[in-house]
């Protein structure tokens, strides 16, 4: 229809209305969207066997590419400019309406250049209107539940939304530059410095290794679990499809990070004992050796000391039952399996408890020997004692042992009851020398001279000071259940006594040889309930104590396995030494803040489902989301 023949008004306009209707945007939605699909792939794929690659240079970086039947959509221009910048950056995609299903916020995706790819992820999903209406009207409203009662005849009862009128838009948040200088040095990644050109396609990531090396992870290590974005695995072309996360176990950027600590938080029921057995079985191979403190050219497998109040780590020992599918799996991803047989379960012998519990493997009794008290005063400061009662009774205790030592007698916990219980030590102490006065002394009677004591000191077993060789062993895991014991009392004074065993063997000079040359993890379940300065029955010194250990811990061949319910509750000198934090589901705001995650990962954490984590180890990779393994590498019950 010309110009000419519209001023003369010479023509049909029913006719002019049905020729243009061709070429009318909204009607053009009424072609199936596969059909429009196949037609620009079809012009795609013609580019592509012309250059034998998305954009004709890179063939091996864009592999897996080329398919563009699986691109989300384009880049566009048609919302906001496409920028990068040092303090920002702004980059819209448009969704295909055939896609729309698969997006997720933080799906990764590549956007390709001519050699090179864009690695980023949607952080913003938003729908727009296609056309200038205003779809808050009664007529609009009626059209889309026409359109909906139609589509559930026609597709047999499928719920379709009609989405025509609509755009979905995603933003993408630059993560880095993939690019391969040569085949040699394999492919690298720098900041994202290149801006994508308007309608590039936006692809879906099929390529395991532009996934771990995106995301800066290591691609050999401790196995932590999958990949996965809002709960579902990222899956690639590879065998397994699913990508593996590994935690950095050599020596190629500095020390291994289990000797930079680890967290696991989660609330009650969240598998945190299913997840810590899972990664405590990968220390234990052939392939996790750390230097020997004395002899960098010696290498040892690391001993797994594990505190363990509810009696579920001695399963260490055993094999779970597993499918010959789990088992290849575990092989193809070089996750170990199958228990542990170098273990040993060690238990206090305490008056009137004994042990029945879950543990297969070789148990041994141990006491607690009074004389450990001489350099560990505090193990008898209860929270009750004043600031004057505690010095009090330190004097106290300085003085009983240098008397047994002068009198040639063995120093037990008895013999301190009867020495400041006797009369004429009172009287030396609060009359003669007003070393302590009157009232503070009684209050040392009452309070620290505890049968509790009694029953766990200097009895009929083998002294823990002369296990050493036994408990600290390479390639062994020694677990000290405590569910067994009534008193918490008791059960606190077992943990903390072998806390300061390895700390203080450890950070002195002079510590026992066996506990300084063998590289130790070791495992706090209820970390909270010993490392917090609010803990009842823990002092201050306690606390001091292992914040040094958690910033010697690299030099030392000491690392921090730390679980808890209650992140907030530990020392905030101690935590913040933990570099690699796994935080599963918490619903406690306070539990939240305490592990200090970027605020868009924060939001998540309450909605995280059983066996879904956010892992945060800045020394190891980016932030990302990972579901654990489904089945358990050893027993679990």
């Amino acid at each position: 229809m010309s110009f000419e023949q519209f001023e003369k008004k010479d023509f049909d306009f029913n006719q002019f209305e049905k020729e243009f209707q061709e070429f009318d945007d909204y009607n053009v939605s009424d072609m199936s969207s596969k059909d429009v699909s196949k037609q620009t792939d079809k012009k795609e794929n013609e580019s592509l066997n012309k250059t034998g690659s998305l954009n004709g240079e890179n063939k091996n970086l864009n592999e897996g590419n080329e398919n563009l039947e699986e691109a989300y959509g384009i880049v566009t221009t048609g919302v906001e400019p496409i920028e990068i910048a040092g303090n920002g950056s702004k980059i819209i995609g448009y969704i295909a309406a055939t896609q729309r299903e698969k997006v997720r916020l933080g799906t990764y995706v590549i956007v390709p250049y001519e050699n090179e790819n864009l690695f980023g992820k949607f952080t913003k999903l938003q729908y727009r209107q296609e056309f200038t209406v205003d779809d808050a009207t009664e007529i609009h409203s009626n059209r889309m539940l026409a359109n909906k009662r139609d589509s559930l005849t026609a597709a047999g009862g499928r719920n379709r939304i009609n989405e025509e009128d609509y755009k979905l838009l995603a933003t993408i948040e630059p993560i880095c530059i993939l690019y391969e200088k040569n085949k040699k040095e394999g492919l690298q990644r720098r900041m994202a410095d290149r801006i994508p050109k308007p309608n590039t396609p936006i692809m879906p990531v099929f390529d395991k290794e532009m996934v771990q090396t995106g995301l800066n992870i290591p691609k050999v290590g401790i196995f932590l679990g999958h990949l996965s974005v809002g709960g579902e695995l990222v899956k690639t072309h590879s065998t397994p499809p699913t990508v593996a996360y590994y935690m950095r176990n050599d020596y190629s950027s500095g020390d291994p990070l289990i000797f930079r600590h680890m967290l696991v938080c989660g609330s009650t029921g969240t598998g945190k004992t299913f997840l810590t057995k899972n990664i405590l079985r990968q220390f234990e191979t052939e392939n996790s050796r750390y230097r020997q403190r004395s002899d960098h050219s010696i290498q040892n497998m690391p001993c797994l000391v594990v505190m363990d109040p509810q009696d579920e780590y001695s399963q260490l020992y055993e094999d779970n039952t597993l499918s010959d599918a789990d088992k290849f799996n575990f092989d193809s991803e070089k996750v170990a399996y199958g228990g542990i047989r170098n273990a040993k379960t060690f238990t206090a012998k305490v008056d009137g408890e004994r042990y029945a519990g879950k543990s297969r493997a070789e148990q041994v009794e141990f006491t607690i020997p009074f004389s450990f008290v001489q350099y560990n005063p505090w193990i008898l400061e209860t929270a009750e004692l004043t600031e004057n009662q505690r010095n009090g009774l330190e004097i106290l205790i300085a003085d009983y042992f240098k008397d047994a030592k002068t009198k040639g007698k063995t120093a037990s916990y008895v013999g301190f009851k009867e020495f400041v219980e006797d009369p004429f030590n009172k009287e030396y102490y609060t009359e003669q020398t007003d070393k302590i006065h009157e009232s503070s002394y009684g209050g040392i009677v009452r309070k620290a001279l505890n049968k509790t004591y009694e029953r766990i000191f200097d009895k009929d077993a083998k002294p823990i000071t002369e296990l050493f060789k036994t408990v600290f062993k390479p390639g062994q895991v020694s677990v000290f259940p405590t569910e067994y014991i009534n008193n918490s009392r008791i059960r606190d004074l077992i943990v903390l006594t072998m806390m300061t065993v390895i700390v203080d063997n450890k950070l002195n000079t002079s510590g026992d040889e066996d506990v300084k040359n063998t590289p130790i993890i070791l495992v706090l379940d209820e970390a909270h309930r010993y490392l917090s300065s609010s803990a009842g029955t823990l002092s201050g010194k306690i606390i001091s104590k292992f914040a040094e250990a958690a910033k010697q811990g690299r030099k030392e061949g000491l690392g921090l396995f730390l679980i808890t319910q209650d992140p907030q509750d530990i020392e905030t000198e101690i935590l913040k030494q933990v570099n690699t934090k796994i935080v599963l589901n918490l619903n406690n705001d306070a539990a939240i803040n305490a592990v200090k995650v970027p605020s868009e990962y924060e939001k998540r954490i309450p909605y995280l489902k059983k066996g879904q984590m956010i892992i945060h180890s800045p020394d190891n990779g980016d932030i990302v989301e990972i579901t654990g393994l489904s089945n358990c590498v050893v027993k679990h019950e």
